[in-house]
């Protein structure tokens, strides 16, 4: 990773985003309608963790002028933010480094010369910007960078945000490539810091975030950047546009972003521009948009609607029940999140990434990776009443919506599928965590009940990361660790190792172990064997023991979190009954 490791995301980044341009752009009590907004997402089933907040906020004389706030829109910015966290929906406020020439601080932002001056004098250079004639703010000189900041404090963290949108900062409008830049007095032109421009601006939100509050833990989210833009914020595809093409050709966007080192990745689930999505189109957006690491609703519909969540009353049900899964793989996610963190392993994988010998996944650009062990291949076609999915070779896979029926890798198949139907393939060796319990905030909904579907074949390490999602106090080792080592197929052994000083906030565990062609004859937690239930409805009941499902074809193992390293063992060896 030549240009740095990406971020350890906040969790919030990785939950719901509500968003809509709609809501900022209304005439007055804007802070009235997202409220509103974040209330009914609740009242509907939906959980949430964030909005992002367009540039509406920002209108002055009907100009997006960046720092300033429209208090007919928005009364009272901070009192409008502290509802916003209170209700667990942090803002996410867009910024934008274009200034209008009518902006009214403009004459102040010339006296600290934060701009980008023309190629052959030191004027600032200028150029078309929205509502006008703009300059342009250098963020690769010192004095531009500590006024960013400051202004950036002032006017929107301090009103109450750890969250930034970096937005519009392509610079395409300065059409003279030979615009000079400082470059931290060494000089350079437009032409050749452009790239830069959006990482150093993300770079300096971060910074300003933690500079007023060092134990935040910043979210920055940007439409662009360079090589290194992983470092700081979570990015996404651009302004979309709603169709079935859009829907199919933001996959490789994605997954050729994590190729690139940026792991971090989303699009405008539902299209940005455009009319409201069709009820199909919807449904099959939010199936796919579960599985990005940006996961945020956003629109500028042309037809004056607003793509929420349960716009389509028939199929709400569906979206919601998407939404719901993506929280619960909760303990899946952030893990990935960590992962990516660490070496920069994509979180919406091209199949190639893990299949580099598999020439058949070679011209793949639709199926893809959630994470290392879950398959995904999106219905991206209308009317698809079928799909045909190409499982890589080298392994077994499971299908999640067929009790785990397997296949071997290395062939195509065709799997029947409804509005309902997202195909889904669990990896041999398989090390998944999920939640019981049902989070809908994913930063302050703890993970109580474990589950984790594990799939014994090749061993196989896997870590499960959990820390409080906010802060920087990982950093100092408030985290937890989990090593989970599984290993063995006649008698499957699964150790559990954690390190760091975070508490673990699970209570239960549910281990559900696919092995179709047995039932274990006994299991053990370090040594101590679990009673076996026959009944279903007395498993449950109880507090722990094994029970085998003849319709999954899995063992599933139950007991209490020991708050220690265990070993839990599954023995699945031949005996001799009728002998013994």
């Amino acid at each position: 990773l030549l240009t740095g490791r990406p971020a350890l995301l906040p969790k919030r980044a990785l939950g719901y985003q509500g968003s809509s341009m709609y809501y900022p752009e209304l005439e007055k009590d804007s802070d009235d309608a997202v409220l509103e907004f974040i209330d009914t997402v609740k009242e509907e089933g939906f959980p949430i963790d964030g909005f992002h907040l367009s540039s509406g906020y920002t209108s002055y004389n009907n100009k997006r002028c960046v720092f300033t706030w429209n208090t007919t829109r928005f009364k009272d910015p901070k009192g409008y933010f502290s509802a916003m966290n209170e209700k667990g929906a942090q803002n996410v406020p867009n910024v934008k480094p274009g200034i209008l020439l009518c902006h009214p601080w403009f004459s102040e932002f010339e006296g600290k010369d934060v701009f980008v001056k023309e190629a052959e004098s030191d004027h600032y250079s200028v150029g078309k910007w929205w509502g006008g004639d703009g300059a342009f703010w250098d963020f690769t000189s010192p004095q531009a960078r500590s006024a960013w900041k400051a202004y950036l404090t002032e006017h929107v963290i301090a009103v109450g945000t750890d969250s930034i949108w970096n937005d519009n900062c392509e610079y395409d409008s300065l059409m003279d490539k030979d615009c000079r830049c400082d470059f931290d007095g060494k000089g350079g032109t437009i032409g050749q810091l452009k790239p830069v421009m959006s990482t150093l601006m993300c770079k300096l939100s971060n910074d300003a975030v933690q500079e007023h509050n060092p134990d935040a833990r910043p979210y920055s989210v940007c439409r662009s950047g360079s090589a290194g833009i992983q470092r700081y914020a979570q990015t996404w595809c651009g302004d979309n546009c709603t169709s079935w093409k859009s829907l199919k050709y933001n996959i490789p966007i994605i997954t050729g972003m994590g190729l690139s080192g940026q792991p971090n990745e989303g699009a405008d689930i539902g299209g940005f521009a455009g009319p409201a999505p069709e009820e199909e189109l919807f449904v099959r957006w939010v199936q796919q948009g579960i599985f990005q690491a940006r996961f945020s609703i956003h629109s500028a519909s042309n037809d004056n609607t607003v793509t929420e969540p349960w716009m389509f009353r028939n199929c709400a049900q569906l979206i919601r029940s998407a939404v719901l899964f993506r929280y619960r793989m909760l303990p899946y996610l952030y893990s990935a999140e960590y992962e990516a963190s660490r070496n920069g392993a994509p979180i919406m994988r091209a199949l190639v990434y893990d299949f580099q010998n598999d020439p058949g996944v070679y011209d793949e650009s639709f199926t893809y990776l959630f994470g290392r062990d879950l398959l995904v291949a999106n219905v991206i076609e209308k009317g698809a009443q079928t799909k045909e999915v190409y499982l890589p070779a080298g392994c077994k896979w499971y299908d999640w919506n067929d009790n785990f029926a397997c296949y071997e890798g290395g062939q195509t198949i065709q799997v029947p599928v409804t509005l309902e139907t997202i195909p889904m393939f669990v990896r041999e060796g398989a090390v998944i965590p999920m939640a019981d319990n049902q989070p809908m905030n994913m930063e302050r909904d703890p993970v109580t009940a474990l589950h984790l579907l594990l799939v014994p074949g090749a061993e196989r390490s896997y870590t499960m990361y959990d820390d409080d999602g906010v802060s920087n106090a990982y950093r100092s080792g408030m985290y937890r660790k989990t090593k989970i080592h599984m290993e063995g197929t006649d008698v499957v052994k699964v150790t559990f190792k954690s390190e760091g000083s975070y508490a673990d906030s699970v209570k239960t565990v549910l281990a559900e172990i696919i092995r179709k062609d047995r039932s274990p004859f006994w299991a053990a937690l370090d040594g101590r064997k679990l009673e076996h239930f026959l009944n279903r409805r007395k498993f449950e009941a109880a507090e722990s023991g094994w029970y085998y499902s003849q319709t999954k074809r899995a063992v599933l193992v139950k007991y209490p979190n020991p708050g220690r390293d265990i070993t839990l063992t599954v023995s699945f060896e031949d005996f001799d009954l009728i002998g013994m």
